[in-house]
């Protein structure tokens, strides 16, 4: 199924591509994440909107702030920055729900083709929503736990940056996860910053508290991957399950090597190449929606030892 999407999404935006190529000098669009230094899935998002983007006849160029990973304002001054440069299109993934939001309406009524990307903005003044159901996916990690654990265990989250969008729905499902697995205790609750460096430092202190953990669900594969370095530090001798979220990897190699046992996947490339496609249209129908959805949600896939290996690079 994800395969049959992928290939349409692809078809369609080449298709688009083809058609844009055609007018005397290609779109111009920028691609707006959060991080492009430590975040191995929003690295990957921009480097796959510039390349989808080549193919479809689009240049595209990667932007995000210099300040840390939750630096709403640096998106802000760059959107306006965009604005003022007279971009075609923008891919975003935003980093407040709500901060973004007059900006993000300044660029559409200045004729710039928005499309919002895994991180949903608190507005519908945007040309599309893609995403994937994170709601589900936290609910996800925790069925593959209790599963593992037999339905009873105590089991501890380390979230991503606290208020983020994907942290906020990620947090949702696994609350719901362990709501209807009441042999699972949940024994901590920690917020972190989407890294690895975090994911030790805050699951060694999970440790401390409760050298008895028997699983850790990481928001983001870099917190699942710290997690793990810090039960190794630990030495108590007892096998956590640790599972992680993204599909990126970091992520694989932990489920290869044992350190990890899942990742919950999320599809970059049909979710960057939705987004373009969307965007292409919206430009080449002179700034009408006609045919294109305004809000599309990729299903998570579950990966372990049984599949990783068909993701692994």
């Amino acid at each position: 199924m994800l395969k049959r999407l992928l290939s349409a999404v692809l078809f369609s935006v080449l298709a688009l591509g083809s058609a844009a190529s055609s007018h005397a000098a290609p779109l111009k669009g920028a691609m707006v994440v959060m991080d492009l230094t430590t975040n191995a899935f929003q690295i990957t998002m921009a480097n796959l909107a510039v390349k989808l983007g080549k193919e479809a006849g689009a240049e595209v160029t990667r932007y995000a702030p210099e300040g840390s990973f939750g630096d709403y304002a640096g998106q802000i001054a760059i959107i306006e920055n965009l604005i003022t440069k007279k971009v075609d299109f923008i891919i975003l993934v935003a980093g407040h729900p709500k901060a973004l939001v007059p900006v993000v309406s300044k660029a559409m009524k200045a004729g710039i083709a928005v499309v919002n990307i895994d991180n949903r903005l608190d507005t519908t003044d945007v040309v599309s929503f893609v995403g994937v159901d994170n709601g589900a996916g936290g609910k996800m990690a925790v069925d593959y736990i209790a599963s593992r654990l037999g339905g009873q265990g105590k089991i501890a989250l380390l979230q991503g940056e606290t208020g983020n969008p994907v942290q906020i729905l990620r947090t949702m499902g696994f609350d719901l996860g362990a709501a209807v697995h009441p042999g699972l205790k949940v024994v901590a609750k920690q917020g972190a910053h989407w890294t690895e460096d975090e994911g030790l430092q805050v699951m060694t202190n999970v440790l401390q508290a409760n050298p008895d953990v028997d699983a850790v669900f990481g928001e983001s594969d870099n917190l699942a991957v710290g997690a793990a370095r810090a039960v190794a530090s630990a030495k108590t001798g007892k096998k956590v399950i640790i599972v992680g979220y993204d599909g990126q990897d970091a992520g694989y190699k932990g489920i290869k090597d044992g350190s990890l046992a899942a990742t919950i996947r999320m599809d970059a490339e049909a979710m960057v190449g939705l987004g373009l496609k969307h965007a292409i249209q919206y430009v080449k129908q002179g700034g009408k929606r006609d045919g294109i959805p305004p809000e599309t949600y990729i299903a998570p896939e579950l990966v372990d030892a049984s599949n990783v290996a068909k993701y692994m690079k």
